[in-house]
């Protein structure tokens, strides 16, 4: 069976009244009630550049058989429309029957539909390399390479989403929200006194390595969950244990200890490692078991909730929608309209 390589209609081009007719990653699909009573499926619908709404209504059952997360589905014969500045594609179920087909994912390319990062992996690598090659303190040098150079965990480090939806949610995510938190941190580390340049890199480059377990990634069709431990521990705590654990590995096990002319790790300096992970998001209410009592652990807070937050302006910015409401629009995940004085050269 050949595969139909070389989508040519993508999301990110789409506006209001263009035909539709392509194929479409399913991500979502829930069954809800509307103002009539009447039940009606909400869908998001996906592919490389991004997603639009797929509004079903009148549904009567059966969509579960063959269209959930992961599956592909070609609409033909409908036309783009919008709500609440939002495109989307809405029809009933017995048009939706007519005018979709289930295709098989043997037949598609998954470049096609998995969302990824538009930064070069190998790039980003590097500026990750060379920021732990400048690290002065030999522990911390080592506890970074322990992690980084191990090809197994950068095999998976360079692919990883850095949420499940919520920002740099897509294939490279974790690695260029981590680059972009490493690089304001950098930044902080030259401009304010007192901060120890090292903890502060390694706080940047392992903040969210505890994701790695916290989440459950399909690459092949870019659906991210909760694994039972990130639902059980969360993402800090995970990252700070594994953190500790390779501590202690390096500690008891390093097969340079016996040659080696420097200090290796000792409890403080531990607990100061520690800490940088379980405090970066700031305060309780976002999940942090304490909140920063260091100058490092601050900077850290700050440059991660800053790249986060951007990411968010950023994707918005990129998403198909229709006209803006003068120079503005609502963005969800923000929960506040978005103004952009260069909304018209803003390009996917």
């Amino acid at each position: 069976m050949s595969a139909l390589c070389g989508k040519t209609q993508f999301i990110s081009d789409l506006k209001v009244g263009d035909p539709v007719n392509t194929v479409f990653m399913v991500t979502e699909l829930q069954q809800r009630q509307g103002k009539n009573g009447q039940p009606y499926l909400d869908v998001k619908l996906s592919d490389r550049t991004g997603e639009i709404n797929l509004k079903l209504w009148n549904y009567t059952g059966g969509a579960d058989r063959a269209m959930g997360p992961g599956s592909f589905i070609r609409l033909s014969g409908v036309t783009v429309t919008e709500f609440g500045g939002r495109l989307q594609v809405a029809m009933d179920w017995s048009v939706f029957l007519r005018a979709s087909s289930v295709v098989d994912e043997a037949q598609v390319c998954p470049g096609d539909f998995v969302s990824a990062t538009d930064k070069s992996i190998d790039e980003m690598w590097g500026v990750l390399m060379d920021a732990i090659a400048s690290v002065q303190r030999r522990p911390v040098r080592c506890l970074l390479e322990s992690f980084f150079h191990d090809p197994e965990f950068a095999g998976t480090f360079r692919t990883w989403p850095a949420a499940v939806r919520h920002h740099h949610s897509y294939c490279g995510g974790l690695l260029e929200h981590t680059v972009g938190v490493l690089q304001l941190c950098i930044l902080a580390a030259s401009q304010y006194h007192n901060v120890d340049r090292d903890f502060l890199i390694a706080g940047a480059l392992l903040h969210d390595v505890g994701k790695l377990s916290s989440y459950v990634y399909d690459r092949t069709k870019g659906i991210t969950s909760m694994s039972l431990q990130g639902v059980a521990a969360d993402h800090l705590v995970l990252g700070a244990d594994q953190v500790a654990c390779r501590i202690r590995s390096l500690v008891d096990g390093c097969p340079n200890k016996a040659s080696c002319d420097s200090g290796c790790w000792d409890q403080r300096m531990a607990l100061y490692m520690q800490h940088l992970i379980v405090s970066h998001h700031g305060t309780k209410e976002w999940g942090s078991p304490v909140e920063p009592a260091t100058i490092e652990a601050c900077i850290l807070h700050f440059a991660d909730n800053m790249d986060a937050q951007v990411n968010k302006f950023e994707r918005f910015l990129k998403e198909p929608a229709a006209d803006w409401d003068g120079d503005y629009r609502w963005c969800e995940s923000l929960g506040r309209s978005v103004w952009s004085i260069l909304r018209h050269t803003v390009k996917p």
